[in-house]
């Protein structure tokens, strides 16, 4: 393999950025693109160097090592089983499919090839979630029984194409689009989602034609029995909170920030305040903790911050250009990205079950 991985990138709404990440990450260049706005494509192709491909087919033609998949998520699947087939890695956007059979499909493809799978999900590498995760690994908050996360994004503007017609983010296709909530949950922990049981606000309050939930309320089993409560809102009007998280332990509790200068916050049996009945325990900064457990993204470059998501993909391309070189596993391979996704399928069956708990499956066993 050639010292930079050659990346195809299809789709170039979501794509667009990464060429910005390889140029700072280094290793990597972007030598193709694909999107089914041909002008744009073909401009933004020649203006990062690269060969504009009219078709997914010819992109995978094309002398590319790995495909990011930012296409539409009802593509995601799709794409990457077609690029698995064709030899080539694959970093896919999340949610990694929106059925049970796309993900069958899915594992199916990962397992018939020896490319490399794994599902982007950049939540995972926010500075705040990985500190959170050290201190856990570390037993700073005790026994973690229960856990929550909010996604709270009011994306209705996403809702029209140009001509006005509903895009595929109003028609409710995708199933609960959770993976930023719950992947950085069963990242912090090292669990998995046993089953799900979840409410829905019904859609159309605010479009007749929009017929998305406004939102969903989950509430999950673990394989070690934790409780997990997450809320997915891409609608209401309000300012957005994308990355609350919160934890629970026999020995500590942890919340992000909330906004109007909220800051990320803790408390810790050993380190703090008695908590009591009588005597009240308070918050404390969770940064206070930072340059112990996290000094290295403390000490990152200010062009780190080069995608929409903070730091957080400056860290994650170098993992899976790692597990592409063969110097380490995927970090999201099929699997854990699954566990990350089919909680939000299998939450739309408990809502059509009056929020009946409803057995999420361990795609290991298939």
């Amino acid at each position: 393999m050639p010292a930079d991985v050659r990346f195809g990138v299809v789709g170039l709404t979501r794509g667009l950025s990464f060429l910005r990440l390889c140029e700072v990450v280094g290793g990597a260049r972007v030598t193709a693109l694909h999107d089914t706005d041909e002008v744009r494509g073909r401009e933004v192709a020649a203006e990062a160097g690269a060969t504009y491909a009219p078709s997914m087919a010819e992109l995978l033609d094309s002398d590319i090592d790995a495909v990011v998949i930012a296409s539409p998520v009802p593509y995601h699947s799709q794409h990457a089983v077609q690029a698995l087939a064709a030899g080539k890695h694959v970093l896919s956007e999340v949610i990694a499919c929106t059925t049970l059979a796309e993900a069958r499909a899915l594992v199916a493809a990962v397992r018939a090839s020896d490319a490399v799978y794994m599902l982007a999900e950049n939540y995972r590498y926010l500075d705040e979630v990985e500190l959170t995760r050290r201190m856990y690994a570390d037993g700073r908050f005790g026994e973690v029984y229960y856990a929550e996360a909010e996604y709270l994004h009011d994306c209705r503007d996403l809702w029209y194409a140009e001509d006005g017609s509903l895009t595929w983010r109003a028609d409710g296709r995708i199933g609960v689009y959770c993976t930023h909530s719950i992947g950085p949950l069963l990242y912090v922990t090292d669990d998995r989602v046993a089953s799900v049981s979840a409410v829905a606000v019904p859609g159309g309050r605010f479009d007749p034609e929009v017929s998305a939930p406004v939102m969903h309320l989950l509430q999950l089993r673990t394989d070690a029995g934790r409780t997990l409560r997450v809320r997915v809102d891409h609608t209401s009007p309000r300012p957005h909170q994308m990355a609350y998280y919160a934890l629970q332990g026999t020995a500590g509790a942890y919340e992000s920030w909330r906004g109007n200068g909220d800051r990320g916050k803790v408390w810790l049996a050993d380190s703090h305040e008695r908590s009591g009945c009588y005597d009240a325990a308070r918050w404390h900064d969770l940064d206070d903790f930072a340059e112990r457990y996290v000094p290295e993204r403390l000490a990152a470059p200010s062009e780190a911050a080069v995608s929409d998501h903070g730091t957080s993909e400056y860290w994650m391309l170098p993992e899976f250009l790692a597990a592409v070189r063969g110097e380490r596993p995927s970090p999201i391979d099929v699997y854990r990205g699954l566990d990350y996704t089919l909680p939000g399928i299998l939450a739309t069956e408990s809502v059509a079950a009056r929020g009946a708990a409803v057995d999420v499956p361990d795609p290991r066993g298939w």
